[in-house]
């Protein structure tokens, strides 16, 4: 498939700033069974935005997902599609509240989807997702949720139009290691994947096609280690104990898949980094974004600090708006 380009600004770094702690996303594989969808809680809000919970039974589980679609003139007009993956112990709601991406897409026309997770472990309501090493009962219960995203995907083409060359991932802590696998065992799905606060947690990648790859964490993450290794205690009694891939070695990876040279350009801006790898034998590109001293966290502007979502937005291009948004 052709894949859109990531827009890059050389102004887009002055906003970065230094980060103030932003806010936690509360945060053999079974075949599909003829997964079906059904619609319920249709609700047109202010502006006319369409805001829908669907689900899909698979694999005999109701599977849901919040789907997000702004008011346009045009309503043959396909639009971008960006997936967004809460962490383990959070769920499709509470990441649409914290990360703000559905605001962003009424303003600027793309339809943004809220999967949910499966029972991370004993807690009601908190969900989590099988990305390989992590999370919980998703991963010791063998959950597909590789088949589960990209039913959810097929089901929405089926609601709303959508422009295939430019579907989105973004993930958030387990749910940027579903990213990562994703676009490990579903190469050429996505146009570009953003992974804040995860790892490459699979333990197979070789498959993977060349992806744009914005990646955000900071030094220092207990839960998901920059550097790599073992999660910290607390998460582990709350999701079982699991070894992490660092920063440096997803970066080396998707530079070899890309074709990306070793040299990025870097700039700094108080806490924040941010290596660009330009130069690469395919349109991919990647773009680390990492905070000196950062939490695990999704960085958010409240605080005067980095703002994760508007990041991805400008990355993927989705942050200007589309001629046939009704005004």
């Amino acid at each position: 498939m052709t894949r859109a380009n990531p827009r890059r600004r050389a102004s887009s770094f002055a906003t970065l700033g230094v980060l103030i702690a932003g806010v936690l996303v509360t945060t053999g594989c079974a075949s599909i069974s003829n997964p079906t969808a059904s619609t319920s809680d249709t609700t047109v809000v202010g502006g006319g935005a369409i805001l829908e919970t669907n689900s899909l039974e698979i694999d005999g589980e109701r599977r849901t997902y919040l789907l997000r679609s702004p008011v346009r003139t045009d309503e043959a007009a396909p639009l971008p599609l960006l997936l967004v993956v809460h962490g383990a112990g959070g769920n499709a709601k509470r990441a649409e509240d914290a990360t703000g991406l559905t605001a962003l897409s009424d303003a600027n026309g793309f339809i943004v989807a809220y999967p949910n997770g499966t029972q991370a472990m004993n807690t009601p309501g908190e969900l989590a997702w099988n990305a390989g090493a992590c999370c919980g009962k998703p991963v010791t219960d063998d959950i597909d949720d590789v088949a589960f995203i990209t039913a959810a995907i097929d089901d929405i083409e089926k609601q709303h139009p959508v422009d295939r060359s430019r579907i989105f991932i973004a993930g958030f802590s387990n749910g940027g290691m579903l990213a990562y696998r994703l676009a490990c065992e579903k190469p050429g799905l996505f146009a570009g994947v953003a992974v804040v606060a995860g790892a490459l947690n699979v333990s197979d990648c070789s498959g993977a096609a060349a992806t744009s790859m914005l990646l955000i964490h900071g030094t220092g993450d207990l839960t998901v280690p920059h550097s790599g290794g073992a999660t910290n205690a607390r998460t582990a009694a709350r999701f079982g104990q699991w070894e992490n891939a660092s920063l440096g070695e997803s970066i080396a990876h998707w530079a070899a898949v890309d074709g990306c040279d070793d040299a990025p350009s870097i700039a700094k801006s108080g806490a924040i980094t941010r290596a660009s790898y330009t130069e690469c034998s395919t349109e991919a590109r990647i773009e680390v974004v990492t905070i000196s001293g950062g939490g695990h966290v999704w960085p958010t502007a409240r605080k005067g600090g980095i703002d994760a979502s508007a990041l991805v937005t400008e990355y993927f291009g989705l942050d200007v708006p589309i001629a046939v948004l009704a005004q």
